[in-house]
């Protein structure tokens, strides 16, 4: 990642988080869980595209629950 996007990246990860506030962190989990289940299924069954579905389903769970370190940890499998 070049210099410049780090800190846009940053500040648009900040400005999302902050409007993301108000969602619900039970809409989040689920979503998270759902992820998991979807990219298992997609590992065993050798389907690709629902593996990267459920991995997209992770990231954005944890970003709805505020988590950003689990979100950006998710997102760099």
């Amino acid at each position: 990642m070049t210099p410049l996007r780090t800190p846009f990246l940053a500040l648009t990860l900040t400005i999302t988080l902050a409007g993301l506030s108000a969602c619900d962190r039970d809409a989040g989990r689920k979503q998270e869980t759902v992820g998991k289940i979807e990219s298992g299924v997609g590992t065993v069954i050798g389907d690709k595209d629902l593996k990267k579905q459920g991995k997209t389903d992770q990231v954005v769970g944890n970003v709805k629950q505020g988590e950003l370190k689990d979100a950006v940890k998710d997102a760099k499998k």
